[in-house]
């Protein structure tokens, strides 16, 4: 089975580049698909569905292929951990802050998602210490979010930008879009360091199933007090089709994705797919709500990828 096991994930290892740019056009998309969802859904409904929706997709997969579920009993903490900064933390965050902030904005926010693993890494995990030249980028990175958030720039609210940039919302919105990088960052260092070392055989199917079956189970437990039940949904065909692609492909297919790259080429490198989220949000955002595209936006959105390429 072990051998088995090494074999699958090395036929495997072609094209992860292929499923790499294939994530980050979902990734990318999310944000806009969370904009369509809030229209009928509030904020707790969609996070619900999502987690519960992508838990569903990835255990009919496990009960299709007959594959094992995960059955080591010290692998359950991890599991939970991850389960909570990887799924139910930033499925809220971003829930909420998809009320206030516009696709583009949330997708180039999300970008900083490397540059959070780099920190969190380099404190929790001996083996790496930041050089200059990482410093250097994270540095910069912070540059690029503030010429992104522009305070200085005065902007209307309505359907593109719900509450005005440089209000108190606002910023409070963006820095719960940090926080959301900041649980992935601490996700991804912690599935690096106890759950799937590179290149160890481990199968991604079961343990994202079992990931997104704990953070269903949490999310479902607080549902009475974190308002799934204070509004009653309105659902519509665009509704329906957006709740669907989060949960299905973007949650369930997506994180299972993610935790065969993170295994396959670990935790830095696959955090880096939110390289291509600004850039698939931006596109989107301008095509389908035509949010206006301003320069400060691009220039801050080259920083931080600028920013990334150096702190490699």
């Amino acid at each position: 089975m072990k051998n088995h096991m090494k074999n699958r994930m090395k036929r495997h290892k072609t094209p992860t580049v292929i499923v790499f740019g294939l994530l980050g056009l979902l990734w990318g998309a999310s944000f806009l698909l969370i904009k369509i969802s809030l229209r009928g859904l509030n904020p707790a409904q969609v996070g619900l569905c999502r987690l519960a929706l992508g838990a569903a997709t990835l255990t009919v997969v496990m009960l299709v292929t007959h594959r094992p579920w995960p059955r080591d009993a010290n692998i359950f903490k991890h599991l939970a951990v991850i389960a909570v900064f990887m799924f139910v933390l930033p499925v809220a965050l971003y829930s909420w802050t998809g009320q206030f902030l516009s696709p583009s904005l949330s997708a180039v926010l999300n970008a900083t998602t490397p540059l959070m693993t780099l920190i969190i890494g380099a404190i929790a995990l001996r083996s790496e210490r930041l050089t200059a030249r990482q410093i250097g980028g994270v540095l910069l990175g912070a540059a690029g979010i503030i010429l992104v958030l522009a305070p200085w720039e005065k902007q209307p609210g309505g359907e593109r930008l719900t509450v005005a940039a440089g209000s108190p919302r606002f910023w409070l919105a963006a820095l719960a879009c940090l926080a959301a990088t900041c649980c992935y960052g601490c996700a991804y260092v912690w599935m690096r360091r106890f759950l799937v070392p590179t290149g160890e055989a481990r199968d991604p199917v079961g343990l994202t199933a079992m990931q997104l079956l704990i953070a269903a189970a949490l999310a479902a437990a607080i549902s009475p007090w974190n308002g799934v039940f204070g509004s009653i949904p309105r659902l519509s065909i665009p509704v329906i089709i957006a709740i669907l692609i989060l949960g299905v492909f973007s949650t369930g297919l997506g994180y299972l994705w993610n935790t065969d790259i993170t295994a396959q080429w670990g935790s830095l490198r696959a955090s880096q797919v939110t390289y291509l989220t600004p850039l698939v949000g931006i596109a989107l955002g301008a095509i389908i709500l035509h949010e206006p595209i301003a320069l400060h936006h691009l220039a801050g959105t080259a920083v931080v990828l600028i920013a990334i390429a150096c702190s490699r």
